[in-house]
């Protein structure tokens, strides 16, 4: 699997004009993890060959089978277009891989299971506005 799952990687990473930093950030896996699998000198985990074949928009039954490419998927609606500068030194920061790490279980979570999160969290973003109102008040 080694060397052409690495082949596999670079040609599904590179159709979609991405770089080995962009999926990084997709898949919370470091770049040079990255750079050694797509070279080889490493085998995934379940969970990062996982975490990188949903990055790339593929199944992981793709990504890992012994047979080679002949079409590809599909573009699963990620913009590989380059992260903006602000978001980019964020995530570049060793202290952001916690945050990554969960905004990519996020990203897999089901609609109804997103929404509810994304409602706690826009209301706590509002109490927290609103606290800082009434304290600049008294």
């Amino acid at each position: 699997m080694g060397n052409e799952l690495g082949r596999k990687m670079r040609l599904l990473r590179q159709s979609r004009g991405l770089t080995q930093q962009e999926v990084g950030y997709r898949t919370g896996i470091s770049i040079p993890h990255i750079s050694s699998l797509e070279r080889g000198e490493r085998h995934p985990s379940l969970e990062y060959a996982m975490r990188i074949a949903e990055a790339l928009g593929v199944t992981i039954g793709m990504l890992c089978e012994s047979n080679a490419i002949t079409s590809l998927p599909d573009d699963t609606g990620y913009s590989s277009g380059p992260l903006p500068g602000y978001l980019k030194s964020f995530v570049l920061r060793e202290g952001a891989h916690p945050y990554v790490a969960m905004a990519h279980r996020v990203s897999s979570l089901d609609a109804s299971d997103y929404q509810v999160l994304s409602t706690m969290v826009d209301i706590m973003a509002q109490r927290k506005r609103l606290r800082g109102t009434m304290s600049e008040l008294e």
